[in-house]
């Protein structure tokens, strides 16, 4: 299976100080998505959103304006697919003592992340995560990590659900404009007959279950509502 992609913003969430904080930020995620100029003379042209007079960079945003003006005063947006959108519940399932179904181990603390996305009649999509960057079975030890390098683990779950100054846990933002890893991202378009991008657009419903204590997997629970970015 692939590795831990850019699966969810929680996986690189709130927890993540100093630099690889700001790798997650919107700042940093909404430029990998397509944009265009919403209207005037430079209608349906490319675009990048310019974030030189942001001042929250964990706020993210469908339009803003556009780098050097190239919409001429348009906003630079994102454009979803019509008629193409899913509502899910979103399981996360992090282990950090991965358990052999015999008992038996040879290695300790092996971790690993489970995404279950319940679409409801529309089917369940699943992916299993682990550190197979290595050559060692001890590297199995190590968290996966997304394409921003944020291992994900059971202490990155946990802090998903911090509350911060806004009254929201860090995963209702986190999770915004963040595409899946390309097995998840072509079912989902498979099942949904799209062309674009699938990136969760909301987030409510947060619930953590932590059985830590009790050698049990961690477990983040969302429901998300989501679209396909359309191509410029």
């Amino acid at each position: 299976m692939t590795p831990a992609r850019r699966i969810l913003a929680l996986v690189l969430l709130a927890a993540i100080p100093g630099l690889a904080r700001a790798a997650v930020d919107c700042t940093a995620r909404e430029p990998n998505l397509p944009h265009i100029c919403d209207k005037g003379p430079n209608a349906g042209q490319p675009c990048v959103p310019d974030f030189s007079t942001v001042t929250d960079p964990l706020t993210c945003s469908v339009s803003r304006p556009a780098e050097n003006n190239a919409c001429l005063g348009a906003k630079c947006t994102m454009v979803f697919e019509k008629g193409a959108t899913f509502s899910a519940v979103m399981t996360l399932i992090a282990d950090n003592n991965v358990s052999a179904l015999d008992g038996s181990q040879t290695i300790q603390n092996a971790i690993a992340l489970t995404v279950v996305i319940d679409l409801g009649k529309n089917g369940v999509l699943s992916q299993t995560y682990q550190n197979l960057s290595g050559t060692e079975l001890s590297d199995l030890a190590s968290a996966p990590r997304d394409t921003f390098g944020v291992a994900i683990d059971e202490q990155r779950l946990q802090s998903e659900t911090e509350i911060r100054p806004d009254g929201k846990a860090a995963v209702v933002n986190d999770l915004l404009f963040r595409p899946q890893d390309e097995e998840l991202a072509d079912a989902l378009r498979a099942i949904f007959n799209a062309t674009g991008i699938p990136v969760v657009t909301k987030v409510s419903s947060v619930s953590l279950t932590d059985r830590g204590a009790d050698g049990l997997a961690t477990v983040l629970r969302l429901k998300v509502k989501g679209g396909f970015v359309a191509a410029s």
